[in-house]
């Protein structure tokens, strides 16, 4: 008999296969929106996301073919990827209610096959409609996220909003492929034939062998032992074996995850009560997470590592933040200019008339002129098998070498320099690496003459401009040994020098972009040359016949103010640097949020459905609760312990360990903390704090609806 058609004179109305489906859609309502949300969330974010990613405004600021882009493209799949585990993820809990249904199917005669077709239609309706809705909205939300990076980053005529229509297309590629897992997902779920596992899949214990109890206190140091080996290695190899750390190194993380995982086994199905009566009391809770100890622990480990990056992601957007801000301006002038004596660029009196034209006060303006020396010094070079070897360079290049007058009228302050020595001059809160040596300067030459002198080095000064105009350094020398080195020296081989500050830095940025535009028109194409590039190294290579890697000209434009890295001699304007480093870390800290965005989604839902999952799976155990007489504070009681300790322990210790990798990477760069990196830290702690909060919250929504499944 064919169940679908019962017969009319039985009495029994014609019910067709749709309608009791339909009937059964009616009751599991929740788990359709949830699905639904998952998809329309996950399309509108890589949608947004790739339409500013692939809008001209972003691809213009990113190098073609760069390491730039790469790890763009790298950081969207990341993303696209986080998207679409977060999403199937929700869509095994939505599988778990269709079981029973399906049970009830199969059981009744129906075909797989049949319920193959109604499943992919079902799912294609909701994949449909949730990602065109996503789709929909990712146009006006990308535009209002960059507003939004306009509103706090930067906000100019370059940084204007513009679609990228190519970023559509892709969120309708990731719509088709999220469509196609779950199709796969769906197929794979109609194909198990065991009806009864169908119908109790949920009731698979899970159980896992005595956990000793020294898997806590294993856990507890293989996590910063895994962290402190995996980032201290490499560095320890270069300075104490002089030896580059071959990439195996980040193996030592691997530990790292092993104890993680350790840390939540001992939680989940560890741990014995030697009070009895508390022993007692929490039987039901204890063997409850014991009974899905495998899941459980595989679950929380996902959660843990997705808050990891979510916080890593965090960090990485704070530090390019302050690469771009003004920072501390101690000890840096505002403005700052050098170029050949020989060029005729700009005098004092078009700068002034410039200020005094867009309203900008100047003041301690000064110029003076300082020469470029040959140099011998040691430093340490890298070679192509990885080794790091101390090089004795002899006459190898030029540096700009200041006098103590000079320096003192430039900066305002005093450098004193005894006769015989130098300083070196580095930037504020400079370390110095293995590469590079402070005190590795023992001689200077005059280009022109020959004439030079043995030098000892006195000590460094500080300062936020000069460094940036000479490779590896600049230095200042006694004024008599200055004249000395100087003494028939061309102006080929002398820069001048201007300095100054404004009254009002910030508001400066007009009058700094038409002095960029002035500076630039003055000048010949002979000075737009490369950052490295040295003339005295030019004039070696053409005398042995060799090809200088550092010839040839840049092309420079009055509007293009971003070649602080690229142009040897480009106005050090402070406020230009600021703005148009902005423009450019905006992209990253774009990127940095939607990573932190899509990882804190992923482990926010999969905590939501696992929680959701405790209370389905284990509905028939309350309803036994009940029948032994457990009243409802206590199976709320169980319950709550339950979600508590899906939400606290897995919350906690990704933050935990976010904190903690950020904290041995910020030492191990360069074995201090400075003023910026204990800012961030103290910011990412007030993120921990929000993310836990955030968890709090979903805890309470999922309490709610969990105490509904089974009470």
């Amino acid at each position: 008999m064919n169940f679908w058609k019962c017969s009319e004179n039985w009495g029994v109305r014609k019910m067709t296969r749709s309608k009791v489906f339909a009937k059964l859609r009616e009751k599991s309502r929740g788990q359709y929106r949830m699905l639904a949300f998952c998809i329309f969330l996950s399309v509108l974010l890589i949608g947004a996301f790739a339409m500013m990613y692939f809008g001209p405004t972003v691809q213009d600021f990113l190098p073609e073919g760069g390491d730039t882009r790469k790890m763009a493209g790298l950081l969207m799949g990341a993303t696209a990827v986080g998207c679409a585990i977060f999403t199937l993820y929700a869509s095994m809990l939505f599988f778990r209610y269709k079981s029973r249904e399906y049970g009830i199917f199969l059981a009744l005669g129906e075909k797989k096959r049949n319920l193959n077709r109604m499943l992919f239609r079902e799912l294609s309706s909701l994949t449909l409609s949730a990602s065109l809705a996503g789709l929909a909205v990712a146009v006006p939300a990308s535009w209002l996220i960059w507003k939004l990076f306009e509103l706090f980053l930067v906000s100019t005529d370059e940084m204007v909003y513009r679609l990228g229509i190519r970023g559509f297309f892709v969120g309708v590629g990731f719509a088709l492929i999220l469509a196609l897992l779950l199709g796969i997902a769906g197929y794979r779920f109609v194909r198990r034939t065991d009806i009864m596992k169908i119908l109790r899949t949920s009731h698979q214990p899970e159980m896992v062998k005595k956990i000793p109890a020294w898997t806590l206190p294993a856990g507890i140091v293989m996590v910063p032992l895994g962290i402190l080996l995996a980032l201290g290695i490499p560095q320890m190899s270069v300075y104490l074996l002089g030896k580059s750390a071959p990439s195996a190194t980040n193996l030592f993380y691997i530990p790292a995850v092993a104890g993680i995982y350790l840390i939540l086994l001992n939680i989940v199905g560890g741990g014995r009560e030697k009070n009895r009566k508390r022993f007692y009391k929490n039987m039901v809770s204890v063997s409850l997470m014991r009974f899905s100890a495998r899941s459980t622990t595989r679950n929380m480990c996902v959660i843990v590592l997705l808050l990891f990056a979510c916080l890593f992601a965090c960090s990485f957007g704070l530090i390019y933040l302050d690469s771009g801000s003004l920072g501390d301006m101690e000890e840096t002038r505002g403005f700052a200019m050098h170029y050949p004596s020989g060029e005729n660029r700009i005098t004092e009196k078009e700068i002034f008339d410039t200020a005094q034209q867009y309203g900008v006060q100047i003041r301690d303006y000064a110029e003076d002129c300082a020469a470029d020396l040959v140099i011998s010094y040691n430093t340490t070079d890298y070679t192509e098998d990885g080794n790091y070897v101390a090089v004795d360079e002899d006459d190898a290049k030029t540096a700009l070498f200041l006098s103590e007058e000079t320096f003192a009228k430039l900066t305002g302050r005093k450098a004193e320099v005894e006769p015989g020595t130098y300083r070196t001059v580095i930037t504020p809160g400079y370390q110095e690496n293995i590469w590079e040596h402070v005190d590795g300067l023992y001689r200077a030459s005059n280009p022109d003459t020959g004439n030079g002198k043995d030098l000892v080095f006195a000590g460094t000064v500080e300062d936020g401009n000069l460094p940036l105009m000479s490779d590896p350094y600049a230095y200042v020398i006694d004024n008599r040994d200055y004249e000395e080195l100087t003494e028939g020296i061309s102006r080929t081989w002398t820069e001048q020098l201007i300095m100054f500050d404004v009254d009002n830095l910030e508001g400066s940025y007009p009058f700094a972009k038409a002095l960029y535009a002035m500076y630039v028109r003055g000048a010949s194409e002979e000075t737009f040359v490369m950052t490295l590039y040295d003339r005295w190294e030019e004039e070696r290579a053409c005398e042995a016949g060799q090809e200088y890697e550092y010839s040839g000209r840049l092309e420079v434009t009055p509007d293009d103010t971003g070649l602080f890295d690229d142009w040897k001699y480009v106005p050090d304007f402070r406020i230009v640097y600021s703005q148009d480093i902005l423009q450019s870390i905006s992209v990253y800290v774009m990127l940095c949020l939607y990573i932190f965005i899509i990882t804190l989604a992923a482990a926010a839902v999969m905590t939501y459905v696992r929680g959701i999952s405790v209370a389905a799976d284990n509905r028939e155990v309350f309803l036994s609760l009940r029948k032994l007489g457990a009243d409802e504070s206590y199976q709320k009681w169980v319950l709550k312990s339950q979600l508590a300790k899906i939400f606290t322990y897995p919350g906690a210790l990704g933050c935990m360990v976010g904190m903690l990798f950020v904290l041995v990477q910020n030492w191990i760069n360069d074995r201090r903390y400075t003023v910026s990196e204990i800012k961030n830290l103290c910011i990412l702690g007030g993120v921990c704090i929000l993310v836990l909060l955030f968890f709090y919250v979903i805890y309470r929504n999922v309490k709610k609806k969990a105490e509904e499944i089974v009470l």
